[in-house]
């Protein structure tokens, strides 16, 4: 095995055999080597896995590809947590496709090599992206997906390339395949022809251009003086105090062919962290968590390179972890200063005390207009309403017209299950909404059993919209009170019983939010002493006429109205951490479809979606058969997503200059109202992650620092356990605390 191996490396590589794994640490120790061909089975799998580990721990920078045995090929995952960089099926011996493995092992490690250098040196994302360039150098690279790698757009690439001081991507590209090419030249045995067919060059003359052009070295001076070193001290210049250039930092050398033969999966990184895989294996292998069904990646932040890896590619319901995809849309398409603009135009001449003709309000879908940014849930009401008054005419002889045109007239997305449409967390919303989409109930028992109980409610909307059929019950029972929405006089009717002497606070979905939201605007202008004679009235279809030349949908084009008061939301990062930490579905939804009317034709959940899915393909660089969305707040069971989508959107907002912005709008261990605010004790300020939970769905994804201070992305997710939602998520914390070992 070991002659057929070495006749296939001759050409290329100055081979050593060493018949033993100690030789094999003793060349290592004596001499500068490429890399090293091992056995992963000798004399035993676990044995050969030790030594493959100690090989890395003590020569980061050394290729290390493993041959293994085809038959047991998903026995050896573990070969890659180990920095292993290439594998080498037993039956594939054939010599081209030996000398393409080692090839693109050599490729890993020079690649690496060369970024350790740089990080020294210049800032992120600079050393990463030569990184990628030297690793992926040849005729399939490209500007777009050097920058979804990197987690950046072509543009938001470049720009951060020069503030780390490095030229353009389409350079470092270029530069990436003529640093490889000096490898090649200087310590392979290649001849010019053979290096630039191997890098897509179509003969040796465009190589030798470029390489003159980029240092002004001929391809047999490098292949003479330093190769790859020698390029890399050209391209990226060090000078010492007195501005002399340094020495080089070392040669390049041979390949060692090592002991045995052996091992193999996929290709991974050389050294960086890595993580205690057997531990994570044994909570999720062990009953009753095998039943269920485990998506995990982990990946270091600084280089996204894979730390651990299980069924990262398959489909998985997300439940809350789909709030990662919407806000991150929001944030990159709106920016994070974003703020929403609810409108409130006249549509005659007016002055302090008189308008003829009618107001309007332009809905934006603020998602704002709440007791979470307000003191209450109809304060904003008041302050615009106080604003108009200010501002405005205290006496209209027209109408107030609600213009919610630009949104559909939908509130309930495609695929939301019935069963949580009554429900709080299931509230839905529209292009003008108040309270988050809820309604608070307030039941308080009548005076004996039997008797009515009285019920309050909160906002209050339009008059006799909440319908009371509550009694009291003996003073033993447990009060229950359920909300039932008629369609058909559109009014919601609670039912149940309230114990003798008890009072109890519910929150039900509004389930009619526009309208409820157009009579409490009409209630808080009435309070700020104006006179509307006409009522109020919503205007629902684009083009419905609303005054002479003034359209539903295009009110700020009508001839001689006029904007008498505007609302302004808080920025969009302040919205996303109320998204985020506390997991709140009805902002998410509201977000969904602001992408839709800002970034599509209109506000539905079919436009918004589209949005959020070219945006995950075109600007992340998300595999479209990874990410199939229906909703922005993970509600509906209908969504599907891989932890490798989840896992490249986060990296490709931690890329961005405001990063830490977004990172912190996550929850935190022990952050009060939020998710995990009673969760991960002791991981405190190194955890920043969006939890995920709905029927036999538990989810986990965001950043993670480790004890060493590096930063992993991760994304956990599970499906089908039948287990209880509290036993899951304490399997996932088990899984983050190993990972921040």
């Amino acid at each position: 095995m070991a002659a057929r191996l070495s006749g296939a490396l001759s050409a290329d590589h100055t081979v050593v055999v060493c018949p033993t794994w100690n030789e094999l640490g003793r060349l290592l120790t004596r001499e500068s080597c490429d890399g090293c061909l091992v056995d992963a089975e000798h004399p035993s799998r676990d044995a050969a896995t030790r030594e493959i580990a100690g090989l890395r721990d003590r020569f980061p920078g050394l290729a290390i590809i493993a041959c293994i045995e085809v038959q047991h090929g998903q026995g050896y995952f573990d070969l890659g947590e180990i920095g292993v960089d290439g594998i080498l099926p037993s039956g594939s011996l054939q010599h081209a496709r030996v000398r393409s493995i080692i090839d693109d092992a050599l490729a890993t490690a020079r690649a690496a090599r060369i970024a350790r250098v740089l990080r020294g040196r210049y800032a992120a994302p600079g050393p990463d992206a030569i990184e990628w360039a030297v690793e992926n150098a040849g005729n399939d690279t490209s500007v777009e997906k050097l920058a979804a790698a990197l987690g950046h757009t072509p543009r938001t690439l470049r720009q951060a390339l020069e503030e780390a001081g490095f030229p353009g991507p389409t350079r470092v590209l270029l530069w990436g395949r003529l640093l490889l090419a000096g490898a090649r030249l200087s310590r392979d045995g290649r001849t010019v022809e053979e290096v630039a067919f191997s890098l897509g060059y179509s003969t040796a003359t465009s190589l030798a251009r470029a390489m003159k052009r980029q240092t002004g070295l001929t391809p047999r001076e490098v292949s003479a003086d330093g190769g790859m070193d020698r390029v890399r001290d050209v391209l990226f210049t060090e000078r010492d105090e007195r501005g002399r250039p340094r020495k080089h930092l070392g040669r390049l050398a041979s390949i060692a062919l090592g002991a045995v033969i052996a091992s193999g999966c996929a290709t991974f990184g050389v050294g960086g962290p890595r993580v205690d895989r057997g531990a994570i294996d044994a909570v999720l292998e062990a009953s009753p968590m095998d039943r269920a069904h485990f998506g995990l990646l982990a990946a270091d932040a600084r280089s996204g390179r894979t730390l651990y890896a299980r069924n990262s590619q398959q489909w998985f319901v997300p439940a809350s972890n789909q709030k990662i995809l919407v806000t991150a849309a929001a944030w990159s398409l709106l920016g994070p200063d974003y703020r929403f603009r609810t409108e409130v135009w006249a549509t005659g001449p007016f002055d302090s005390s008189h308008l003829d003709g009618d107001l309007v309000l332009i809905g934006s879908g603020d998602p704002s207009l709440s007791a979470r940014y307000w003191d209450n849930d109809t304060a904003a009401l008041a302050a615009l309403a106080d604003s108009l008054r200010a501002r405005g005419p205290g006496h209209v002889t027209g109408s107030l017209i609600v213009d919610v045109a630009a949104w559909d007239s939908a509130t309930v997305a495609p695929t939301r299950e019935v069963e949580d449409l009554a429900y709080a967390y299931g509230s839905t919303g529209g292009a003008f909404a108040i309270a988050e989409g809820e309604l608070e109930v307030i039941a308080v028992s009548g005076p004996s059993v039997g008797s009515p109980a009285a019920v309050s409610w909160s906002p209050v909307g339009t008059a006799g919209y909440v319908q009371s059929a509550v009694t009291t019950t003996v003073s033993d029972s447990s009060t229950r009170v359920t909300a039932r929405y008629l369609p058909e006089t559109k009014r919601l009717v609670l039912e149940g019983h309230v114990a003798l002497g008890a009072t109890d606070t519910l929150a039900f979905a509004q389930r009619d939010p526009v309208r409820q939201a157009g009579a409490a605007f009409s209630n808080a202008i009435e309070r700020a002493g104006v006179i509307i004679e006409g009522g109020w009235e919503v205007k629902w279809g684009a083009g419905e006429p609303i005054a002479p030349g003034c359209e539903a949908g295009k009110m700020r084009e009508c001839p001689g109205a006029r904007l008498v008061a505007v609302l302004e939301s808080p920025p969009l990062s302040e919205l996303v951490a109320g998204v985020l930490g506390p997991s709140q579905n009805w902002m998410a939804e509201q977000l969904t479809l602001t992408l839709g009317a800002e970034r599509g034709e209109r506000g539905s959940w079919e436009e918004g979606v589209a949005v959020i899915q070219r945006f995950l393909m075109e600007e992340v660089g998300v595999d479209s058969l990874d990410v199939s969305a229906r909703d922005g707040s993970g509600l509906s069971a209908y969504n599907l997503v891989t932890p490798r989508a989840i896992v490249r959107v986060l990296r490709y907002m931690d890329a961005r200059d405001d990063a830490a912005s977004y990172r912190s709008a996550m929850a935190e261990p022990g952050e009060f109202d939020s998710t995990l605010e009673e969760r991960l004790a002791g991981l405190e300020g190194r955890v920043f992650a969006k939890t995920g939970s709905i029927s036999n769905v538990n989810s986990l994804s965001g950043y993670l620092v480790r004890e060493d201070g590096t930063d992993v992305i991760f994304s956990i997710l599970s499906n089908g356990s039948g287990l209880p939602a509290e036993e899951m998520r304490d399997a996932i914390d088990s899984v983050v605390r190993v990972l921040a070992r």
